[in-house]
């Protein structure tokens, strides 16, 4: 579809570029005059800008060539905008939440991560390491993991659990 579009393109652009035929009043002019001496003059071409219907033509073509260049970048050359990440980076799954609030799984270097997107920022829910082929509890459990250091602890308890920490 898109060869199918150029090329008419081109063929209106050439078609609108060519030159009427010269009248009968032009060909006797463009003819050297004699002179009383027997020398012939010169006669200069007049110089024929170009036409309306060229401008147009060419105009088509220049468009005609600019919307074909953006559709191969947009089909082919995605993977290699600034931004786009590459290979090492890539968002596998995304979920929208409702009120600019997203859950993603993001893939880097052979690691998934479960990431929350939300208008404050970006929070790391889990890591998603071996999750496919652990028991069926093992996600909700890293999920509830997460969350819960995120809750506000005492400082009593939290003197409690590094001491814990430190002993194991």
């Amino acid at each position: 579809m898109l060869r199918n579009t150029l090329i008419c393109l081109c063929l209106l652009g050439s078609a609108l570029g060519a030159q009427p035929a010269p009248t009968p009043a032009q060909k006797e002019l463009a003819q050297p005059i004699q002179l009383e001496d027997g020398k012939t003059t010169p006669t200069a071409q007049p110089e024929a800008g170009p036409s309306g219907f060229q401008a147009f033509g060419s105009l088509l073509v220049v468009l005609g060539l600019a919307g074909a260049s953006l559709w191969a970048l947009k089909k082919y050359g995605r993977k290699h905008l600034p931004g786009s990440g590459g290979g090492r980076l890539k968002v596998a799954e995304t979920l929208a939440l409702g009120d600019r609030r997203y859950v993603s799984i993001l893939e880097a270097e052979g690691e998934r991560f479960l990431i929350a997107l939300h208008p404050q920022g970006i929070s790391m829910l889990a890591r998603l390491d071996g999750l496919e082929n652990a028991a069926p509890g093992a996600f909700r459990d890293q999920v509830a993991a997460a969350v819960e250091m995120t809750h506000p602890v005492p400082v009593k308890e939290m003197e409690a659990r590094l001491k814990q920490e430190e002993g194991q």
